[in-house]
Parts: structure tokens; sequence; C-alpha cells
């Protein structure tokens, strides 16, 4: 099995670059194992102060709001870095606290979720240091992992993300 992955290309300006060098990727992933999948998305970065168990508050970064074909969502603790992150499973007493990640499927009249038995990292080569300024800030990286579907059947997946936040 052969997976693709896209090639992060920041929005933001790129020195020497001519305006058709630089776009944005936006959220993209690809879904393989159990099913398959691809996600794509404008990327969506919001920070939630009283999310948690604790109320701790947490950063949501995502391929998009809404219903999708298919989805990948990220549940990241306030403080976090740029650098390499190990991704798990949280307990619902660790939301917030831990990365975490959930992916979703749409299945006509609901929404199946794998979050169970998270491997694998996210690496942030962008991030805003301040939750209370997000507007315009970069938010970059990739993640690759593997998790279960409801069934417990094995889903990986890999992507990048590139994207200024609103």
């Amino acid at each position: 099995m052969v997976l693709a992955c896209a090639v992060l290309v920041p929005p933001w300006p790129v020195e020497g670059a001519t305006p058709a060098e630089t776009k944005a990727v936006g959220f993209e992933a690809v879904i393989a194992g159990s099913y398959q999948g691809k996600v794509s998305g404008p990327g969506v970065l919001m920070f939630l102060p009283q999310g948690g168990f604790r109320k701790q508050g947490y950063f949501f970064l995502a391929d998009g709001q809404g219903v999708r074909a298919h989805g990948v969502t990220f549940v990241l603790p306030r403080g976090l870095e740029v650098g390499k992150h190990a991704l798990t499973s949280p307990s619902p007493l660790d939301i917030g606290t831990v990365p975490s990640v959930r992916v979703d499927r749409d299945m006509g009249n609901a929404v199946a979720s794998s979050q169970n038995n998270i491997t694998g990292n996210l690496t942030l080569t962008a991030f805003p240091a301040d939750e209370r300024r997000l507007s315009g800030a970069a938010v970059a990286g990739s993640f690759a992992f593997e998790t279960e579907d409801p069934q417990g059947q094995r889903i990986t997946v890999r992507g990048t993300f590139a994207f200024k936040a609103k």
C-alpha cells in the first residue's frame, strides 16, 4: 500500500517567490486502512478558553468546520510550542491537556469517530505563541498517526497543513 502526502507550501510570502509560486495548502491528508479517503480544507485554528474538563482551555486545529466526508481534528493544550509532539488517546479527564486527534467519517445519518489506541506524531513548524493573538498567525506542520475505527480496524493518516489563522 502506497500513501501519498502533500508537500508543505507556506501561505505567507516566500522570499524570491512569485505570486504563482506562493499558495496556501490549507489542510490536506490521506486516510488508508479499513477505509480510504482524502481530507482537504482551508484549515481552522481556534482557542477555546474554557475548554477541557478542568476548563484549562485548549486549541482546536482541524481541516474545516461542519459536516464533511472525512475530517481530522486535533485538540492541543495551551502553551504548545513548535516541535514534534506524540499524539495520544486521552481519557475524558485529559482532553486539552495532552495532544490528541480524532478522525471523523460522515456515514450519512451519523458520524463515525476514530480516536482509540492512537500512535504517531504531530510536528508543528509554525504555531502562535499567544492564544490571544491568533488572527493572521502562521500555522503549519505535518502529522502521521494510526488509530482504530469503531470496529477496531486500523486506520493510517498522513498529512500537512499551512494556513493563516483567522
